[in-house]
C-alpha cells in the first residue's frame, strides 16, 4: 500500500499554502506520508483523526482502516466540508466525518473503541491541551495507539517559520517539554522520529495507552 495523495484539484481548491507551495509542501505531505507508513504494518479497525482540517491523510487511513473517523472543530469543520471533505466522504464508504472538539471527544466518539488515534500539528492550537489528551487516552483502547505530531519550536524551526514568511506567535499555549510531559503522563512512548527527512522540524512520536 502506498500513501494516496488527493486529487491536485482538490489539493488546490483547499488553498492551503502549506500543501501548495512547491517547497513548504515537502514538509507538510512528509508528515502525513510518515504516519501512514508507520501505520500500514498492519491492519486496523477504528482510526480517529483529530484536526483533520482539509482531510488529506484520510484517503490514505481508509485504506488500512475498517471505520476511520475525521473530526474537527465546527470553525474548521464548515470551511473544510465545502472544499474536500464532502468529496472524500463521497469517495470512501469506511469514512465517517465528525463535528467534534477534542476537549470533549468522548462525548461524540465512545470510550475505550479506537484503535488509533492520529493528530497531526494539532495538540499545539488548543489551549487546554492537557484535557485534550486525558480525552484522547479514555477514547482509545486498551494498547491502543496515539500518533501525534508536534513541531519542535527549537531554533531551526523558528528561523524555517521566518524564511518562509509566516508572522507572529503561532502557538502562544505551547511548549514543548511541557506537552511532552503531559503526553509520557498519560501514554508509554513507544517510537519517535523527527520530519522532513530527519531534521527536527517536527517530533512525531507514538504512544501506547498505559493499562
Amino acid at each position: 500500500m502506498k500513501f494516496t495523495k488527493p486529487p491536485r484539484n482538490l489539493v488546490e481548491k483547499s488553498k492551503s499554502y502549506s500543501y501548495i507551495n512547491p517547497i513548504i509542501g515537502i514538509i507538510y505531505w512528509s508528515k502525513l506520508k510518515d504516519v501512514f507508513n508507520y501505520l500500514k504494518k498492519k491492519r486496523w479497525g477504528q482510526i480517529l483523526e483529530i484536526g483533520c482540517g482539509f482531510g488529506f491523510l484520510l484517503p490514505s487511513l481508509c485504506q488500512i482502516g475498517s471505520r476511520v473517523i475525521g473530526c474537527d472543530i465546527e470553525s474548521a469543520f464548515d470551511v473544510c466540508q465545502k472544499t474536500t471533505l464532502r468529496e472524500f466522504e463521497k469517495r470512501y464508504a469506511n469514512l465517517e466525518l465528525k463535528k467534534v472538539d477534542a476537549r470533549s471527544l468522548s462525548n461524540y466518539i465512545d470510550e475505550n473503541s479506537c484503535d488509533v488515534i492520529v493528530a497531526i500539528s494539532v495538540l499545539e492550537h488548543i489551549d487546554d491541551y492537557n484535557r485534550a489528551i486525558m480525552e484522547i487516552r479514555k477514547c482509545l483502547k486498551p494498547n491502543g495507539l496515539f500518533v501525534c505530531v508536534l513541531p519542535s519550536e527549537n531554533w531551526l524551526y523558528k528561523l524555517g517559520r521566518k524564511l518562509v514568511g509566516y508572522k507572529g506567535d503561532y502557538h502562544k499555549h505551547y511548549n514543548y517539554e511541557k506537552m511532552q510531559r503531559s503526553l509520557r503522563r498519560n501514554f508509554k512512548e513507544v517510537e519517535k522520529w523527527h520530519s522532513p527527512f530527519g531534521i527536527p522540524l517536527f517530533v512525531t512520536g507514538v504512544y501506547a495507552k498505559k493499562m
